[in-house]
């Protein structure tokens, strides 16, 4: 039994990867949707930033653990320059494997009830997913 991804939308200053990063977050969302409120849940955030602004973080970083809602939040920080929906796919999925690597790692280390593993192999499973979408 998987696990759902969901997505927690973007957070932006605005450029061209918001519109190419909507795109991608909706294909995530199609990929295994939460069946209920009592799902473990891997939500993916991104933040992205305008072409003249510095960029605080690249590739994935923990966020927050949710003690009762059964969500982990994984943030990725969106290079500059990504300028088609193909680059910002081919970029998730180049990152996706630190975020399989966190879940492993850092999770247990906040909530051990979290089935981690579990989170990681469906993360995995999403990033084979893009590559063959």
């Amino acid at each position: 039994m998987g696990v759902p991804i969901s997505t927690g939308g973007v957070l932006a200053e605005g450029g061209l990867p918001h519109h190419y990063l909507t795109e991608l977050i909706k294909l995530v969302a199609m990929f295994d949707p939460p069946d209920s409120d009592e799902d473990y849940v891997v939500d993916l955030a991104f933040r992205s930033w305008r072409d003249a602004s510095e960029v605080e973080f690249l590739g994935a970083r923990p966020g927050m653990v949710g003690r009762t809602q059964r969500r982990v939040i994984i943030w990725h920080g969106v290079p500059l320059g990504l300028a088609s929906d193909s680059a910002v796919r081919q970029w998730l999925v180049e990152v996706l494997p630190d975020t399989a690597r966190l879940l492993r790692e850092w999770v247990p280390t906040k909530s051990k009830k979290y089935p981690a593993d579990q989170l990681a192999r469906e993360v995995e499973a999403l990033r084979t997913h893009l590559q063959e979408a």
